[in-house]
């Protein structure tokens, strides 16, 4: 059994953590998952139902510890299901679909939150997809931060670390120039490259297919 410490993580951390140990032939099919919060607590036990494993919530000081265990290695080897079954479990952040192998996607990414509304929530939401990104089974080809987003990829930045993996698995990673220099970023930038609106017209209306966040 692999025991994983997910207190203090967000929706979809520790359904992405758990989906990777139970991968693990270490595992042997269980994994152990301290949390937080419920919300980790309920996906955690519908990923299990999704994987035809069973699943055990103790209270623990502070959270709970959620264990699935009784997962076949076929069953957590097949990612090509995983989305369906999760779909189906109703689970409330669902593991992003893997981009097919060979299509080319840019995302771009205009501010420090996610969607409208209250500020604090969207950054949450917007952190817990950057991390979702990295760890995709194919990472996004290029990812542009321009406007507000500018400050993502800069120092003091939460999402520095997850950006800089995604750039380690081979993701182009840039900011706006322009949005630098009004926000007075340029010499914070903490991880990528510089472009300028030319470029991004370039990708704009090149091949990828673009995500705009």
């Amino acid at each position: 059994m692999i025991e994983i410490d997910s207190f203090g993580e967000t929706c979809p951390k520790p359904v992405i953590r758990a989906m990777k140990a139970l991968q693990d032939p270490a595992s042997e099919g269980s994994v152990r998952v301290c949390v937080d919060n419920t919300v980790a607590v309920e996906n955690l036990k519908r990923l299990a139902t999704s994987k035809r494993g069973t699943v055990a919530v103790d209270e623990i000081d502070g959270g709970w510890a959620v264990t699935i265990a009784d997962v076949t290695a076929e069953a957590a080897e097949n990612p090509a299901g995983d989305d369906a079954a999760l779909v189906e479990a109703s689970i409330a952040c669902p593991v992003p679909e893997p981009i097919a192998v060979g299509q080319q996607v840019t995302v771009f990414v205009g501010s420090k939150a996610l969607g409208q509304g209250a500020a604090e929530l969207g950054h949450i939401l917007i952190k817990g997809l950057v991390y979702a990104m990295s760890q995709a089974d194919e990472p996004p080809h290029r990812i542009v931060f321009f406007n507000d987003g500018a400050a993502l990829t800069c120092e003091g930045s939460e999402l520095v670390d997850d950006v800089r993996e995604l750039e380690r698995r081979g993701c182009e990673v840039l900011t706006c120039g322009t949005c630098l220099d009004f926000h007075g970023l340029r010499d914070k930038l903490a991880v990528g490259g510089v472009t300028n609106l030319y470029a991004i017209s370039e990708f704009v209306l090149g091949p990828d297919k673009i995500v705009t966040l």
